[in-house]
């Protein structure tokens, strides 16, 4: 039985709610979800240039799954920009 998730604290605003390749429209694309902790994770990590800790740290989770929600949205965006997918970004704010 895995671990009750704990809750994070998230700060980042989301400036869209999509990215997509230009003219081909969203019905059509395969769409790639990037969830709320995933967004503040990359913002943290590499827009922020915070380290792991720290970013873990201000999120209130630890550094080893702060690497793992980092991976993960690095997964997810390089491969929507590789494929031609979709990246659909979380719509608001939330504490999980």
């Amino acid at each position: 039985m895995p671990r009750p998730r704990k809750c994070r604290r998230l700060s980042a605003c989301v400036p869209c709610s999509m990215f997509k390749p230009n003219g081909i429209p969203s019905v059509e694309l395969t769409k790639i979800q990037l969830e709320a902790d995933e967004f503040e994770a990359l913002n943290l990590g590499d827009v922020e240039k915070m380290s792991q800790l720290d970013a873990a740290a201000r999120m209130g989770i630890s550094r080893q799954t702060f690497g793992n929600l980092l991976a993960s949205a690095r997964k997810k965006v390089a491969t929507a920009i590789t494929r031609g997918h979709a990246l659909v970004l979380p719509q608001e704010r939330q504490e999980s």
